[in-house]
């Protein structure tokens, strides 16, 4: 599957299309489109470079950019990279930024479930893809969106009482803390608990407070507040651990994003 040209009211998708590096190639030179692109790692490890920052990435690496952005990628070790691209424009472009994100284990089986049923479609139809095809590509992209934060997670399902008791937890919730304290305090069990938190939210309770601690970090940082002290505001006393973390959430460093001290 190749071009695509499947149209919403609000997004455009031109291409998709999987792709295997050649073993001749260790490497994809600095390019740049006029489409925005996202980028899923399925097989194989590297770098992706973009906007003067370095993503690792590894099977189930997303990696989405804008348009016009510089890009570039390094394979890492033997194996040779294979990545879903996706080619796409927004139908009132705004201001966006590269995001790199990891995809649960829920999201990268749907993503194969639709690469895998796209594929079966295509074999019996060589020209453009029907209803159900288009319905799976636009079901595709809209999932990788919504994990790099470029559309927002599906609306939480109307609370019952357990909805109340699981979105009074996540408010009075600090980012900052340990899950074990949190779980002990709700009373439910850790697999419960993540069940119930993914019906209100989409997310997981793990994901939940990665999400939130992402955005306190970025207001912060953007305030100017030193990297040491955000890290810690979070619960990351590890200033280290916390730049990895956030440059694997962002593809930046923290001192890059809002021009934080170190």
């Amino acid at each position: 599957m190749d071009r695509v040209n499947i149209r919403t009211p609000s997004l455009h998708i031109v291409r998709l299309a999987l792709h295997e590096h050649l073993p001749e190639s260790d490497s994809v030179e600095q390019h740049a489109h006029t489409f925005s692109q996202a980028l899923l790692y399925l097989h194989g490890e590297g770098w992706q470079s973009f906007s003067g920052n370095r993503a690792r990435v590894e099977p189930g690496t997303l990696v989405v950019i804008p348009p016009g952005i510089p890009h570039s990628f390094e394979r890492r070790g033997a194996k040779f990279p294979q990545c879903l691209v996706i080619d796409f424009r927004f139908r009132q472009p705004g201001r966006r930024r590269p995001m790199v994100s990891i995809l649960t284990r829920s999201e990268l089986a749907q993503v194969q479930q639709c690469i895998a049923h796209l594929s079966h479609l295509q074999r019996d139809s060589e020209t453009v893809l029907h209803t159900v095809g288009a319905a799976l590509a636009i079901q595709l992209v809209v999932t990788l969106l919504r994990s790099a934060a470029w559309l927002p997670r599906e609306a939480p399902h109307s609370p019952g009482n357990s909805g109340k008791a699981i979105s009074d937890l996540l408010q009075g919730m600090d980012p900052s803390s340990d899950l074990s304290d949190v779980i002990r305090k709700s009373g439910y069990q850790r697999d419960h608990l993540n069940a119930l938190v993914k019906r209100e939210t989409g997310l997981t309770l793990g994901q939940y407070r990665s999400q939130q601690r992402l955005l306190i970090a970025k207001r912060l940082l953007t305030a100017r507040q030193q990297v040491a002290a955000v890290a810690a505001a979070i619960g990351m006393n590890d200033q280290s651990y916390f730049s990895r973390w956030f440059r694997r959430q962002t593809g930046q460093q923290p001192r890059s994003w809002g021009g934080a001290w170190s």
